[in-house]
Order: C-alpha cells, then structure tokens, then sequence
C-alpha cells in the first residue's frame, strides 16, 4: 500500500505542469489619460483571444507586484485576499484552457482544459460571455482579511475586486481590445462549475477579445 502511494504521488508529480512565465510587462505605454478615454464596454468580441504577453499585462494590471511584495491595487492591511483565473480560447503564445494568475513571480499555472464555452452550462449565462474568446474572473477570501470574512472584511474585498476590475479594463483599452463587466450572473455556480478551492468567492467576470466590427 505505501509503495502504491508512493508511486501514485510520483505519477502527480511527474504530470503536473510548472507554472507559465508570464513576458515581461513594459515600462511605458499609452498614457492614463488616453486609456480613460478609451475605456467603454463592449459585448461584441471576436477572437483571437489575447496573446500571452497581452493576458500578462491584464493580469498584471489586476493583481501584478509592482514592488517587492505589494501590487498594483491596494489591499485592506496589505492581506491581498483575492485571486484572479484566465477561461481563454487559443490565442498567440497560449492554448486554450484555465489557468491561475500568480503574482509574484508573475506566472500563469494551467489547471486544467476549460475555455469560456463552460460558462454556458449555468443557467441564464449571458450569450456573449461564454462566447467570448477569454473570461477573466476576480475571485477571492476574505477570511484572509479577517477570520469571519463578513462585514468589513467582505466590503473591503470588494472595493479591492472593483479596483482589480478597473485596472484590468484600463489595460485592456490601452491595448486596443474590447472588454466589458458581466452582471446579472449566477457567481456562486460559477465558482462551483470551475471547482474554485473551498472559501475562494467569486466576485466578478470579465470578457474580454477584440472589438467585433
């Protein structure tokens, strides 16, 4: 038996995937300014999904380190309670599937093969959100904030997936896609479709591709 756990361990091991090193996140870009102006919510996308490099500089503009240890959105007593995940369809450097954003190190871990179309399994998904070439959604505890993570812990985790989400849309406008805030969705069935681990809540999704013409 321990010999069969052993070697049920190794073959894990030997199948897990290290985590995806995201580009680096350029220096300079288009002003804030410019992005605030562009910022607009847009529904009709159409693929590709955004390239590697790209999904780095949303991620990063949500939840990135822009200092050792601190990131670019403040967070209620520095706790950083959120986590944020990528549905994407295949686009220029990465494949389809669900991944993990880790910032520190600023990484991408693939947990498994989703893409947004299994957003359609939950009732009364809108259309263009499951159709979208990616999805990406702000989750997070607020235990880490405060062990009951309710009143102020769980307000002060969603002034920070708010903040996760403008960052994120900001960036997308800056670069020239189309993104949008869902609202009206089922968010506890989306945390259970994509088997989020066990107190991680979902907050918000975020479709996002190029302006459909």
């Amino acid at each position: 038996m321990i010999r069969l756990s052993i070697a049920l361990c190794a073959a894990l091991l030997a199948g897990a995937q290290e985590p995806l090193a995201l580009p680096a996140v350029p220096a300079e870009g288009p002003s804030l300014a410019s992005a605030l102006k562009a910022r607009a919510t847009v529904r009709l996308l159409a693929g590709p999904a955004p390239s590697l490099a790209q999904a780095g500089q949303l991620l990063w503009a949500a939840q990135g380190e822009n200092r050792p240890g601190k990131r670019t959105v403040p967070s209620a007593r520095a706790k950083y309670p959120l986590e944020i995940y990528l549905l994407t369809a295949d686009g220029p450097g990465i494949k389809a599937g669900f991944y993990h954003y880790l910032p520190s190190g600023h990484r991408l871990a693939r947990l498994g093969d989703a893409a947004p179309e299994v957003l359609g399994r939950i009732k009364g998904m809108q259309p263009w959100i499951k159709d979208a070439p990616a999805v990406f959604v702000v989750a997070g505890d607020p235990t880490r904030i405060e062990k009951s993570g309710t009143g102020p812990a769980l307000a002060f985790t969603y002034y920070e997936a708010g903040s996760a989400a403008q960052g994120l849309l900001l960036q997308a406008a800056a670069l020239g896609l189309g993104a949008g805030t869902a609202a009206g969705v089922d968010l506890v069935a989306v945390g259970a479709e994509l088997k989020l681990p066990a107190g991680i809540q979902t907050f918000m999704l975020l479709p996002v591709g190029h302006p459909r013409k």
